[in-house]
């Protein structure tokens, strides 16, 4: 598999998602997209820049953490994400890629039946 190579399929997911982060601050963003791997957010310039601070960069070694929680058939799933990369997609319009690291319950279960009914 070559880097830019997609490790999961990922479907069309326009929902509200509600994050949490390390400073306990809860923030609403849309979600884009989703997959048994993470999840595509987009929000505006000034919840950005309470998701990601001013002047951090990205570091696998000491990552972002955020809590999750979102709607998935009828049932709210939490789960506990890390920012995999982010980018401006227009002025006043920014996106994030959050990777999955734990989600509670049954919620790798649900994730993976709503993707394979997208599919259909």
């Amino acid at each position: 598999m070559r880097v830019y190579e997609r490790q999961y399929v990922r479907v069309d997911y326009q929902q509200e998602v509600k994050l949490e982060t390390a400073e306990r601050i809860t923030l609403i963003v849309r979600g884009e997209n989703i997959s048994v791997g993470g999840l595509g957010i987009c929000c505006d310039q000034m919840t950005a820049q309470m998701i990601m601070p001013k002047g951090y960069q990205l570091n696998p070694a000491k990552p972002l953490h955020l809590g999750v929680e979102f709607e998935m058939e009828d049932n709210s799933l939490k789960a506990t994400c890390s920012i995999q990369n982010s980018y401006r997609l227009a002025q006043d319009l920014f996106c994030f890629n959050l990777k999955f690291i734990r989600l509670e319950q049954q919620g790798q279960q649900q994730l993976e039946n709503f993707i394979q009914q997208q599919r259909l």
